[in-house]
């Protein structure tokens, strides 16, 4: 018994060892493998390494073709966007006032069918009262007609009038037989002319009901392209607020060139206003000098006819005097070389609201005067020197008055010409080309340049209106 339990632990710790020896070799085998994998794979990525480390030339030139590419892609998708935004702003603009014109037509053609509701009104009234005017002359003409048809033969007549019973009833009666017929004629011309009227009248009335029709159809049409404009209208602009920052920034680049310009202008202006003093002051004492000369000669003259002191003195205070009516004429003649000036002023102010439009063709403003916001945009002013009108191709600028060109220069690409008119100033600026120059005589509506293309590839001419420095509004100054 004893001999079989020995026999059976013995089988048991050999059975034991047998499992861990294979336990053991299984464990390093999985561990050899597992050594061999990382191994290949350092092994795979040392590899990868090794080719991104060494691309060849011609992948660098694909990639550099391709980074270009992109480059190029991402600038036209802005400048795409930015052609867009400023598109989108010029059609707001342009939408804005369009919609205000739109809607003075539609307040014009209203009160225009009122006057023409009201006038078909009074028409029938009236109407109504020739029929019944004509209804009666009818009636009384038809009544007299019966009654001379029954009194109508000439016997009947001979009958009435030699029935009298003395000399001054058959005159009596001879007059009335003449006279009823004579009112039987002129009821009858009566009858027709109310006839005609109550025709015009139906003519008038038909027209009337006519014109309204045609002035209802066409406000309909006047309200249906003043719902299209608000819907585009809103389209471009829900399209500025989506991209705000860049149409700030396009108004702030817009002002930054257009302050540049006025700058530049109003450097010219101060320059022609100082240079026009120095000469004047030069004039003046050009004239002094020459009135002084004059009466010295005068007085040297008058010095050696004289004999003696005496004389000189008296001679010498005629002298002073001739000196003094001297240079009154100078200066009398220095106000009337101005007057010219005055005179040109004070015509183009009363031309105010009746000088034309500086620029040939069709046309719509697109910029107005002063500081203005955007309708629909949030946190969008602009600020405008002047009006922004924008024409046709082949546009030319035009004078608004008679004048003078006073300068001509070129600053950003563009001609810009100023043109004064007495103490007023006008400036064209936008110009591709020129046709006058500087010291030129212009007449009122003379071509002055072509207009040239800004970014948008729209022809837009800048105009400004001055009283010597002062800004006005031209607006209020064309037609």
């Amino acid at each position: 018994m004893k001999k079989l339990l020995s026999l059976r632990l013995l089988c048991l710790i050999l059975l034991s060892s047998l499992l861990l020896t294979a336990t053991a070799q299984n464990r390093r085998g999985s561990s050899q493998k597992r050594q061999t994998t990382t191994q290949q794979a350092k092994k795979g990525k040392g590899s990868q390494q090794q080719k991104q480390k060494k691309p060849t030339k011609a992948e660098l030139q694909r990639q550099k073709q391709d980074m270009a590419r992109q480059r190029k892609l991402q600038q036209e998708r802005a400048e795409q966007l930015n052609r867009h935004i400023k598109q989108s702003l010029d059609s707001v603009l342009i939408l804005d006032n369009r919609i205000g014109r739109q809607q003075q037509s539609i307040d014009s053609l209203s009160h225009h069918i009122d006057t023409l509701t009201n006038d078909i009104a009074r028409l029938e009234t009236e109407l109504d009262s020739l029929q019944r005017e004509l209804a009666d002359k009818k009636g009384k003409y038809a009544r007299a007609m019966v009654y001379m048809q029954r009194q109508a033969t000439a016997q009947e007549k001979l009958m009435f009038i030699f029935s009298a019973k003395n000399f001054n009833q058959l005159i009596r009666r001879m007059r009335y037989v003449r006279e009823y017929s004579t009112f039987q004629r002129v009821q009858g011309e009566i009858l027709k002319e109310k006839a005609a009227e109550v025709k015009r009248k139906q003519n008038e009335l038909l027209d009337a009901r006519t014109r309204l029709e045609t002035s209802r159809v066409a406000m309909q049409e006047r309200q249906r392209q003043l719902q299209q404009s608000k819907q585009s209208c809103e389209k471009n602009v829900k399209f500025l607020n989506q991209n705000l920052a860049t149409v700030q920034q396009q108004i702030a680049d817009y002002k930054k060139k257009e302050a540049a310009i006025n700058a530049q202008i109003d450097r010219i202006i101060q320059e022609e206003i100082a240079e026009a003093r120095r000469k004047a002051e030069a004039e003046r004492k050009r004239r002094e000098e020459e009135a002084r000369r004059k009466a010295e000669a005068e007085r040297a003259a008058e010095g050696k006819k004289s004999g003696g002191s005496s004389g000189k003195s008296g001679k010498s205070g005629k002298g002073g005097k001739a000196e003094k009516n001297s240079a009154a004429p100078a200066d009398s003649r220095w106000f009337e070389e101005d007057a010219a000036d005055r005179k040109l002023s004070s015509s183009f102010t009363s031309n105010k609201g009746r000088l034309p439009m500086p620029i040939t063709g069709s046309y719509s403003v697109v910029g107005h005067y002063g500081t203005y916001t955007v309708p629909g945009l949030r946190n969008v002013t602009l600020d405008n020197k002047g009006i922004d009108i924008r024409g046709q191709q082949g546009a030319q600028a035009r004078a608004v008055f008679d004048g003078t060109v006073s300068s001509v220069f070129q600053y950003g690409g563009q001609y810009i010409i100023m043109v004064r008119h007495g103490q007023y100033i006008s400036v064209y600026s936008g110009l591709q080309s020129v046709h006058v120059s500087k010291g030129a005589k212009v007449s009122t509506k003379q071509t002055l340049g072509n207009v040239g293309r800004n970014d948008d590839g729209h022809y837009v001419l800048h105009f400004q209106l001055r009283n010597q420095t002062a800004r006005l509004n031209p607006e209020q100054w064309v037609r």
